[in-house]
């Protein structure tokens, strides 16, 4: 019974330090040092488990704490607390738990025979294995809790590393998934080497041990160098920007689902002609403004005559057009009225004022914003009665750019090396007189200066962790992301940092510019680097006048090939286990 007791207590521990090395009420930004050690205990408990159920609840009571440590502010979610923490934490633990017994299964390669053989000398390779093997499990671990309908990418080994932005850097190749590769071999090597320096009167030959698990701790290092080295370099890279784009962000720090539009709209309002009074002041002029999501109350498109006439002093349509430039206003959109189904959006207004459509979010909240089998009754009742949420949203179907004219450069003519074509044949007919149509392409471009507008999305809320969704805008052609998102709700500093380390990271992947417009915080600019350029306090109401920087768009690994690298890992992995399987079988 002490020894089950000593496993949890490893367990506890290792997940305390990982809620730790993640952005918290008490440490801001995270710490990536403390994330070097977080995982030794997890790692020293696994590898002592006796069997799976051990492993299920090693790793049960690991993620379990990693979660309550770090989201407790889930529990500020409209007063369901029970429900969102709760649910939320049993599940992610449930998870964890089934991660494990995988984990366990590539980690302990060997039984009782294995090992003897291993501490008499041969197997000289199970170490490095080892520690391979349980890397590439964290990362399926993490993998798994953070795609999919019920994905959840926060209490990640990647957010307690963002700090030490030149090893993020990685995240352009290999996603955040090499960022957790790296930091959990390196806890693993750690673990190894406490296991070793524990005695052991199994142990014949230790000096062969030693070496094993020194040839892998200078391989390791050499994965951290070339880390750092490629980081160095992309973190100090000079980055031109082509353009700019002068946008206002409003952050009201208002809770809409407390004070619907009444409060929000007047309020935004003020702060955008603050901010635009602002840019004329330098003479620039205003490309667009950014409410965060939720700020509209009334439904789109049915009700733009509401906003047609309200407020009451100037309503919102005469307010867009007079600031003449596009507006992205979060609101709800009705998309079918039969049977009624509603939508959260991104809603587009034109330098008129007028309602020209919308974005809406395809990766919905699981058991928040859209609940599974919301149409059987037994779940319609227990959520509706028991739970006391019954609103469900359904995700949107298009995915969507926007494309914008920039003002102080739309009279610009292309240049005449702005083709649709690389190859052309210049010809003359029978007479020898030149076609009029072909010449006049190279008097004026037909190609649209590019320079003259942007093309930007629009992910929303937490699709700005989720860049399935994002590569797919990415490739749509999007110059910068413009989120809008509503964090008002959880009434904690550490919730407003820890989605913006997550979504921070988009910067990284797709090299391009990270607009945030949160109604508390954190509404930031960040740079294709990581870097934050210019921020607002979280809770505050303000806002900010700032020329965005566009980048020349440059595909990167990851926009190219996506997860390659976790899918190589757990290939890697399974190969690793199919050929151990066969060694045994073949003994």
């Amino acid at each position: 019974m002490n020894y089950i007791f000593l496993q949890v207590f490893y367990a506890i521990f290792s997940g305390l330090a990982q809620g730790i090395s993640i952005s918290n009420e008490f440490i801001q930004a995270g710490s990536p040092l403390a994330a070097l050690f977080c995982l030794v205990p997890l790692y020293i408990a696994l590898y002592k488990t006796k069997s799976y159920k051990e492993a299920f609840l090693v790793f049960f009571v690991q993620t379990l704490t990693v979660h309550l440590f770090s989201s407790f502010w889930l529990a500020n979610f409209h007063g369901f607390a029970a429900f969102t923490l709760g649910a939320s934490a049993f599940g992610t633990a449930l998870e964890g738990g089934l991660c494990g017994i995988v984990i366990r299964g590539i980690v302990s390669l060997h039984d009782r025979k294995f090992k003897l053989e291993e501490y008499a000398g041969r197997h000289i390779s199970a170490i490095p294995v080892r520690i391979f093997c349980f890397a590439s499990g964290i990362v399926f671990w993490e993998w798994i809790k953070s795609t999919g309908f019920l994905g959840y990418p926060w209490g990640t080994m990647s957010m307690a590393v963002w700090k030490w932005r030149i090893f993020t850097q990685i995240a352009s190749i290999t996603g955040v998934w090499g960022i957790t590769f790296l930091w959990s071999l390196e806890n693993a090597l750690l673990g190894e080497c406490i296991l070793l320096i524990a005695p052991s009167p199994l142990i014949q030959v230790p000096h062969l041990l030693k070496y094993s698990i020194n040839k892998t701790a200078k391989a390791v290092a050499v994965f951290f160098a070339l880390s750092f080295i490629y980081g160095l370099y992309e973190f100090v890279l000079p980055r031109i920007p082509t353009k700019y784009v002068n946008t206002v962000i409003v952050q009201q720090n208002v809770d809409p689902w407390e004070c619907g539009d009444k409060v929000s709209v007047p309020l935004s309002m003020r702060l955008t002609e603050e901010k635009v009074n602002e840019f004329k002041e330098y003479d620039f002029d205003t490309d667009l403004v950014l409410w965060s999501e939720g700020t509209l109350e009334r439904l789109f498109p049915r009700d733009i005559f509401h906003y047609e006439a309200w407020p009451d002093e100037e309503s919102l349509t005469n307010f867009i057009k007079r600031i003449n430039c596009p507006f992205i206003i979060g609101g709800t959109t009705l998309i079918n009225r039969s049977p009624r189904a509603y939508s959260n959006s991104a809603i587009f207004f034109d330098a008129e004022g007028n309602y020209s459509g919308f974005y809406s979010k395809m990766h919905l909240v699981p058991f928040a914003e859209n609940i599974p089998f919301m149409d059987v009754p037994l779940m319609k009742w227990f959520m509706s009665d028991v739970v006391g949420f019954s609103g469900t949203l359904t995700p949107g179907s298009q995915y969507v750019l926007f494309k914008i004219p920039i003002k102080s450069s739309t009279m610009t003519p292309s240049p005449l090396n702005i083709q649709e074509k690389n190859t052309s044949i210049l010809e003359l007919d029978h007479l020898g007189r030149s076609d009029p149509k072909q010449t006049i392409n190279y008097i004026t471009s037909p190609v649209e200066n590019p320079n003259n507008f942007v093309l930007f999305s629009t992910p929303i809320c937490f699709e700005d962790a989720f860049p399935v969704v994002c590569r797919k805008l990415y490739k749509m052609g999007s110059e910068v992301f413009m989120n809008i998102t509503n964090d008002s709700w959880s009434k904690m500093a550490s919730s407003e940092y820890q989605h913006f380390i997550v979504a921070s990271y988009l910067s990284i992947e797709f090299r391009t510019t990270l607009v945030r417009c949160a109604n508390a915080g954190y509404s930031v600019v960040v740079d294709p680097a990581g870097k934050i350029i210019k921020d607002l306090p979280v809770f505050t109401e303000d806002a900010l006048s700032y020329r965005v920087p566009i980048y020349k768009r440059s595909s990167t690994p990851y926009a190219i090939f996506g997860d390659w690298f976790a899918y190589s890992l757990f290939a890697a992995a399974f190969l690793i286990i199919l050929l151990t399987s066969l060694y045994k079988i073949k003994k």
